[in-house]
């Protein structure tokens, strides 16, 4: 995904899909390829033995590592050390690049001819796995092998992302882990732009539309170009879209939530969405959003950002890091004062924001697999590497044999990558109080933390490239109010995880591409309001009513 490549440099990392197999023993293993008995600690590099468990993997290659000299996707520092410390040698079968990897991938799969292990990207490719019976149960795989601090990783979200990589009560995958958190979206506002026009900060979603009326009149960037209060994009939802605004209209948009009834609807299709849409509509008529959204991504829709003509954003936690910091920050100087803020509400009940399950795919194993539990060896360095500080260990694996981090990205090398589920959140409670303290001793061995911690003092010294870390880790920034949103319970998770039901496999692109078209419709004032109810109508006769019926009976098995 573009928003996290272009921000990992700056230690916003997240898991991008990565593709391993493995587990055909070398001609030196012993007859079944292991090197640690059942009886070992499942996460222990073999000692006093040559011999070597052989993992065979497919491979995406990321554009955007750099490589050490003589060094590749099948030979690097990061495969090396897996072999010294654990005796896995890991071979790749095939590289791609990312845009011929998912058609090879698929073609293995169709094929039958798949690795020993790999990740796929979603469920509905899992349970075609599931379904063709080509991978493992891994319930008691997992229980033997995985450390205990492994199984604590994963549950830090109450289970959900577990629960999601079982079928028929039987682990079938590694969830990839990330935080669920992550997703919640922030109203980010020019700052600048409210005390030159001697506006008050955003409280409620009534101060917002007034915030959108008068940038939008008073064109307070200068420029010759138009002002518009709100920025938008062509595909709604996301970066610079609309997941936000609807929250605060308590409307949760492409998510099941619980009904009056206890039974899960679908949150696009429910009376709330119809009431932000008429205040979308109106704000577009006033000239408050870009007439143009439709035909723009997220970065066309800076472009306005950047020229001094929009205002107003909703957005991720990292919205500092990608876009806001091109519009921000020029030739080394802050150009937009933007400040982040809760999520406002219409009324008295505080906004909660939207999350889903924050996964990056999920790792399978072949049921053909020699050595499975070498799989769970991996697994376990990755969180023992991630767990124990910043060790020399932890800087090879992220950052290759120079060990210091140049921007390589040599964490991109490892064949299985989890995120915490929680880290970001539990940030917030730490972070902002250790810049006002400048005192980092309270995560002295977290890498991440120390990054962000470092790199804001940085910006209050004067580097201006430290500006997206202070606005996420300084008092009241974005990690602040991720861990305000945990602490008052204003997170809104999708309740649906389990796989694409049936019908959802055959109708859902349809019924997504229904509600974009018209909800887009409706903004731009080309059809009326009441749209909505015949959309709502069609959304149920074209499956929408089945899907529901599909949705709850699999809740209906979770209780």
């Amino acid at each position: 995904m573009g928003k996290w490549q272009k921000s990992t440099a700056f230690g916003v990392m997240c898991g991008a899909l990565v593709f391993v197999s493995a587990c055909s023993s070398s001609d030196s293993g012993s007859k079944d390829g292991q090197n640690t008995s059942p009886s070992s600690s499942p996460s222990a590099a073999p000692s006093g033995s040559a011999k070597v468990v052989e993992l065979t993997t497919v491979r995406s290659n990321p554009s955007d590592i750099k490589w050490d000299p003589g060094e590749s996707m099948d030979k690097n520092a990061v495969y090396d050390a897996y072999e010294k410390d654990l005796g896995i040698r890991i071979k790749n079968v095939w590289v791609a690049d990312s845009k011929q990897f998912t058609q090879k991938l698929n073609m293995m799969i169709a094929s039958n001819d798949i690795p020993d292990f790999f990740t796929v990207s979603d469920q509905m490719q899992l349970q075609q796995l599931i379904d063709s019976d080509m991978i493992m149960d891994i319930s008691a795989l997992f229980d033997k092998y995985a450390t205990p601090e492994t199984k604590a990783w994963f549950t830090k979200d109450g289970g959900n992302q577990m629960k999601s990589a079982k079928s028929g009560g039987k682990l079938m995958a590694i969830p990839m882990a990330d935080s669920p958190y992550n997703s919640s979206h922030y109203l980010w506002v020019r700052k600048d732009w409210l005390q030159k026009l001697n506006l008050p900060e955003p409280k409620t979603m009534q101060d917002v539309l007034k915030i959108a009326e008068e940038f939008t009149k008073q064109n307070p960037g200068g420029g010759t170009g138009k002002s518009y209060g709100m920025t938008l994009n062509k595909d709604l939802y996301g970066t610079y879209g609309l997941t936000g605004f609807f929250n605060g209209y308590h409307a949760y948009p492409q998510t099941w939530q619980k009904g009056d009834d206890g039974k899960l609807v679908y949150g696009s299709v429910q009376p709330q969405m119809k009431t932000a849409l008429k205040q979308l509509q109106d704000m577009y008529k006033a000239g408050q959003i870009d007439p143009e959204f439709g035909t723009k991504d997220v970065d066309k829709e800076n472009e306005l950002v950047v020229g001094n003509q929009i205002g107003i954003a909703y957005g991720e936690f990292w919205l500092s890091a990608w876009p806001l910091e091109k519009a921000a920050i020029k030739d080394g100087k802050l150009v937009q004062d933007w400040e982040v803020y809760g999520l406002p509400s219409i009324d008295a009940t505080p906004a909660r924001a939207q999350v889903g399950l924050g996964l990056n795919g999920y790792v399978v194993i072949s049921k053909n697999c020699k050595n499975p539990e070498a799989v769970i060896q991996i697994l376990n360095q990755w969180v023992k590497i991630n767990s124990n500080g910043v060790t020399d260990e932890r800087k090879l694996y992220m950052n290759g044999k120079e060990l210091e981090d140049k921007g390589k990205l040599y964490y991109k090398v490892n064949p299985i990558r989890l995120n915490s589920q929680d880290g970001n959140v539990q940030a917030g409670a730490v972070l902002p109080k250790a810049i006002e303290a400048k005192d980092p001793s309270a995560f002295k061995d977290n890498a991440d933390w120390t990054n962000r911690y470092e790199t804001s003092l940085r910006y209050l010294n004067g580097d201006m490239s430290g500006w997206l870390n202070w606005m996420i880790a300084k008092p009241g920034g974005s990690f602040s109010i991720m861990n305000q949103y945990l602490q008052e319970k204003r997170y809104m998770a999708d309740e649906f995880f389990g796989a694409p039901t049936v019908t959802m496999q055959d109708k859902k692109s349809i019924l997504d591409a229904k509600e974009k078209e018209t909800f887009t419709k409706i903004i731009m004032g080309q059809v009326s309001i009441d749209e909505f109810d015949k959309f709502v109508a069609d959304w149920k006769s074209l499956g929408g009513e089945k899907i529901t019926q599909e949705v709850n009976d699999w809740f209906a098995k979770q209780k």
